[in-house]
């Protein structure tokens, strides 16, 4: 499960990479209220956010194999709960970055 995942992370990740959203919308990119503030904080979330998910995916596709050829111990539900804890601390990672990029700033 951690290889699909992974492969559909890596893809979407390439995807907002090559074809990033210009505009704030609610339909297609990386969405929290952090990032919908303005112009600025939207063009560099997607940005970073593109990089956090083919990290993710990579990482995925790597567990996954060293999970699913090696060891075949590690059902679906647990490969599922390692690709979530994955999702939040990519969430987190891109909220923490967001905040300290523009934080910065705007103490300048």
């Amino acid at each position: 499960m951690l290889l699909i995942l992974g492969s559909i992370f890596t893809f979407i990740g390439v995807i907002f990479k090559v074809f990033p959203p210009k505009k704030i919308n609610y339909i297609y990119g990386y969405r929290t209220r952090l990032s919908m503030k303005n112009q600025e904080t939207w063009e560099e979330a997607q940005r970073f956010s593109a990089y956090s998910m083919i990290i993710l995916g990579v990482i995925s596709v790597i567990l996954g194999l060293i999970l699913n050829f090696i060891t075949n111990v590690v059902s679906e539900g647990h490969q599922n709960g390692i690709f979530f804890i994955g999702v939040v601390m990519m969430i987190l990672c891109d909220e923490i970055h967001l905040t300290n990029r523009f934080k910065s700033e705007k103490n300048k």
